[in-house]
């Protein structure tokens, strides 16, 4: 059953709730592999709250995820003393991805309880991964690596999008983490007590039986938390000089740092990181182990201090919802959001987004080698439409045509403060910095937008001008004379060019 704290940090006022439906602050909360916590952050000087509850689990095909934050509300408004009403609410909880993807969650079912239970009609549940990173660095662009049970690297680059490298649990990922580790120590204790040398630890042997039990129960272990449990041993051991007990730490640390890498790697993030978890912060040896690789990797990434945890990172995501509800963009399938008293059409992250047109299939081995380049020009017919009458319209037409080599290009607006440098750059002040990208997917060019400011717009050959944007993320194939839109006058033909054309 959970249980309740108080905070105080004034006098007691009024605290006994406001039935008149004045707000009582932002609440969060984090369902993590060991626990789930929820705190209500209040104004400066009222009293704030948290109760703690049991992890969420996976039972018969379901999760209990939606269970764990009923009983968690309901703990809070008991110790509140009367129902509560809070400004917004999110929720950061482990695995969300994965069982929102394998149909166990259903995100609308915690969007209800959190309307219901807090009076609230701005929303949010999120994978902790999100919820680790605006903790640890805020909304920024930057990186963050969360090590505790499992092992996550998020990063969120110079539009917005979310990027994600392990975090796939247990079974096929999670490499580095807590459980990862501990697991591979209960291993190097077993091959000790076989009386094998590879990979052996016989330091480890006398703390497996005392934290697994008797060696014929090993097998049977399946907990996640208990193998968790025992990866302080492993890096105690580790210190101490253990040869098995460093090799497992010294390739946790390579693995945790070719994530990071990886999502660093990505256009439009900054080279920024963090580190957050509850491994990482206890064991600062093997943090500083990590970041010797990450650096060995990329000597150009600042570290920085983490600013707060992923349940403080749940509580800065109800404030963005509630004061900036704009920035906060749904992201499949890392973020569901709402907001407004009803769900939207399209609120369940279970349910597809995007319905993609058929694949096109690769050209046959007897059609003519073709090449395909952009035509970028000023549209005057466009941008009638799109700038007002009072502001500055193109006086002319620079007509460009750029090759389309490679497997992708960035359209946008260079921004050299910023070190944004796109592919195709635009003067266009309507466009974004990182606007569009135009990719070879799937044996044909598509453009796909990347969250612009003022929306992506495609016709094909003969259309008239587009009304309606593409949806952030939703890919649009293209065939030769199709014109993609971007800004206030800026134009791209997509054109095919064979080889007997000269």
């Amino acid at each position: 059953m959970p249980s309740a704290t108080g905070q105080r940090g004034g006098q007691q006022g009024d605290e006994q709730g406001d039935e008149r439906g004045a707000g009582v602050g932002f609440a969060g909360v984090d369902i993590g592999g060991t626990g789930s916590r929820l705190r209500v952050a209040a104004a400066p000087g009222a009293r704030s709250y948290e109760v703690t509850g049991p992890p969420a689990a996976v039972v018969l095909g379901r999760s209990t995820v939606p269970d764990v934050v009923r009983d968690l509300c309901r703990a809070f408004a008991a110790e509140f003393g009367a129902r509560p009403r809070v400004t917004a609410a999110a929720v950061g909880m482990r695995g969300f991805r994965s069982q929102t993807q394998a149909g166990s969650l259903d995100a609308n079912h915690v969007h209800d309880i959190l309307a219901e239970e807090l009076r609230t009609t701005a929303t949010a549940v999120a994978s902790d991964a999100v919820t680790a990173h605006l903790g640890a660095l805020g909304a920024g662009p930057g990186a963050t690596l969360a090590v505790g049970t499992g092992a996550v690297a998020v990063a969120c680059d110079d539009v917005g999008r979310w990027h994600l490298a392990d975090g796939m649990g247990p079974h096929v990922g999670d490499n580095g983490g807590g459980a990862w580790i501990g697991r591979r120590g209960l291993d190097a204790a077993a091959r000790a007590m076989d009386g094998r040398v590879m990979g052996a630890s016989a330091t480890l042997v006398q703390a497996a039986e005392q934290h697994f039990g008797r060696r014929e129960r090993w097998a049977s272990v399946t907990d996640v938390s208990q193998f968790a449990g025992f990866a302080p041993h492993v890096i105690r051991a580790a210190g101490h000089g253990d040869l098995a007990c460093r090799e497992i730490l010294d390739e946790a640390a390579r693995s945790l740092a070719d994530g990071l890498c990886a999502v660093l790697n990505h256009p439009g993030v900054e080279p920024v990181a963090a580190t957050t978890g509850r491994l990482l912060g206890n064991a600062p040896a093997f943090r500083s182990m990590v970041l010797q690789r990450l650096l060995e990797k990329r000597d150009d990434v600042r570290v920085q201090p983490t600013a707060g945890s992923p349940l403080d990172g749940s509580l800065h995501l109800a404030r963005m919802l509630a004061t900036l509800p704009a920035v906060v963009q749904e992201h499949v399938p890392l973020l569901a959001v709402r907001v407004g008293a009803a769900p939207r059409v399209d609120d369940s992250i279970t349910m597809p987004k995007v319905v993609l047109p058929a694949v096109r299939p690769l050209p046959a081995q007897d059609v003519p080698p073709a090449a395909w380049a952009l035509e970028v020009r000023s549209d005057y017919q466009w941008s009638a439409d799109q700038v007002p009458s009072d502001a500055h319209a193109p006086t002319g037409s620079a007509d460009t045509v750029v090759p389309l080599t490679g497997q992708r290009v960035v359209v946008g607006r260079a921004s050299r403060s910023r070190g944004v440098v796109p592919d195709i750059v635009c003067e266009d002040t309507g466009v974004s910095r990182r606007h569009c990208e135009i990719a070879w997917v799937e044996g044909g060019w598509s453009v796909i937008d990347l969250g612009s400011a003022n929306g992506t717009y495609v016709a094909a050959r003969g259309e008239d001008l587009p009304t309606q944007p593409l949806r952030p993320g939703e890919r649009r194939w293209l065939s030769d004379g199709d014109r993609v839109y971007v800004g206030g006058w800026t134009c791209l033909t997509a054109r095919l060019v064979t080889a007997d054309v000269h």
